[in-house]
C-alpha cells in the first residue's frame, strides 16, 4: 500500500507540475490514481463488514487518500489528453467546473468520512456511505460506459 501511496503521490506532483507528458503516461496516471483509490475503498469496505478489524487510523488514512486523491485528481485530465486508452468522458473537458465540483464533493465527503473514524466502526461506515454516493456521481456523470 505504501508503494502504491508514493507512486500516486509522484504522479500527482508530476501531473501538477505541469511538465509535458504524453497522453498514454497521463492516463496511466489516471489509471494508477484510480486503482489507489479502489484499494483503499476496499479496506475500509472490507472493515465496514467486519471482514477485517476495524482500526480508525487506517479507515482515516484510507479516507485521506481518496481525499487527497480527488482533489489532485483533477490536474490529470489537461487538454488533449481525452483521446487514447481511457474511459474519461467528454464532460471532463465540456463542463471541468462541474468536474471539479463532483472531485471536491468526493473529497469532502472522504475528509467527513476520515474524521468519523474516530468515532468507531458505526460512524465509519454510516459516513463512508456519502464517499460511495459522491464517487459514483462523479463516475456517472464523467467516465465512459
Amino acid at each position: 500500500m505504501k508503494l502504491k501511496l508514493g507512486l500516486a503521490v509522484a504522479a500527482f506532483a508530476v501531473a501538477a507540475s505541469g511538465f509535458a507528458v504524453a497522453n498514454e503516461d497521463i492516463i496511466g496516471l489516471r489509471k494508477q490514481a484510480m486503482k489507489v483509490n479502489g484499494q483503499a475503498a476496499k479496506v475500509s469496505v472490507g472493515m465496514i463488514k467486519g471482514e477485517i478489524p476495524f482500526n480508525a487510523e487506517v479507515a482515516a488514512a484510507a479516507m485521506m487518500l481518496i481525499a487527497d486523491s480527488s482533489t489532485e485528481f483533477v490536474h490529470l485530465f489537461p487538454e488533449g489528453s481525452e483521446t487514447g486508452d481511457t474511459k474519461a468522458g467528454d464532460a471532463i473537458w465540456s463542463d471541468p467546473d462541474g468536474f471539479k465540483a463532483a472531485s471536491k464533493a468526493a473529497a469532502d465527503a472522504a475528509t467527513a468520512a476520515a474524521t468519523a473514524a474516530a468515532d468507531g466502526q458505526e460512524a465509519f461506515g454510516a459516513a463512508f456511505g456519502a464517499v460511495g454516493q459522491a464517487c459514483g456521481a462523479c463516475h456517472e456523470g464523467y467516465r465512459k460506459g
